[in-house]
């Protein structure tokens, strides 16, 4: 037998380390919110975005057709549960977390996330209770520090992203250590990358 001897986990839920966001959107009641969530992925500029159905960023989002992502670092740990945890409030005032508006979408960026996407739903769909977003990034804004000079590489080494990690019965944020990474094509030689 190779490895460990494995078995099956009875779970409705199971994160195996998803990068924590803030979702921006339009909010008719405060104008502009956020919310947190794991649950999203993007290939080229296309994004996904998993949220509960009946959640007040499903019904905005779903009404404008328009969100942010908002990347937090460790630093932005309150943020993240004052975002994740009072919904129907006015989070990002409750959280002290400023914001400009985007260009392309009429959306809250968090001025101290150092990642922000403007995006457009394209389609959406709902199951089990979820709403399944999937948008178009119209444009993408760093911190310069995480640019190098020639403006064309983006310092990845350099982030210190939360991670949710855990089970219905138990969650818990993880982090990077920036110290602890290695570049694309370390471990294997000779061969071509097909990651994109």
């Amino acid at each position: 037998m190779f490895g460990k001897p494995k078995t099956e986990i009875n779970t409705s839920k199971l994160y195996y380390g998803f990068p924590v966001i803030f979702l921006g959107y339009k909010d008719d009641k405060f104008k502009y919110n956020a919310t947190t969530t794991s649950s999203s992925y993007s290939l080229g500029n296309t994004i996904n975005v998993g949220i509960v159905s009946d959640s007040c960023a499903a019904k905005y989002i779903k009404k404008y057709k328009q969100f942010s992502v908002n990347v937090p670092c460790e630093n932005l740990m309150s943020e993240i549960e004052i975002c994740g945890f009072f919904s129907g409030h006015n989070k990002l005032q409750q959280a002290d977390l400023p914001y400009t508006l985007g260009k392309y979408a009429d959306v809250p960026l968090i001025d101290e996330c150092f990642l922000n996407l403007e995006c457009v739903v394209t389609n959406f769909y709902e199951d089990n209770g979820y709403l399944h977003i999937i948008g178009e990034v119209k444009r993408r804004v760093i911190f310069e520090d995480l640019v190098a000079s020639d403006g064309k590489l983006f310092l990845s080494d350099e982030i210190q992203t939360v991670h949710f990690t855990g089970c219905s019965s138990k969650r818990i944020y993880r982090y990077l250590d920036k110290d602890n990474s290695s570049d694309l094509g370390s471990f294997v030689e000779g061969e071509v990358s097909n990651c994109g």
